[in-house]
């Protein structure tokens, strides 16, 4: 896996899942938050089904 690569989606991962967090507490909505985890988690099996190729 290359290095920007991981790098970009590591910083991602943590804007979503901080702007989830923001929405959730802020106004009571935590549905930011499942699909930041579930966007997070369909990228992260998508890198690791390209890397074992």
């Amino acid at each position: 896996m290359n290095k920007a690569t991981l790098t970009i989606f590591l910083v991602l991962c943590l804007l979503f899942l901080i702007r989830g967090l923001y929405i959730g507490i802020s106004q009571g909505e935590w549905t930011s938050l499942i699909i930041a985890l579930l966007i997070i988690m369909f990228g992260s099996y998508r890198l690791f089904q390209k890397n074992q190729k």
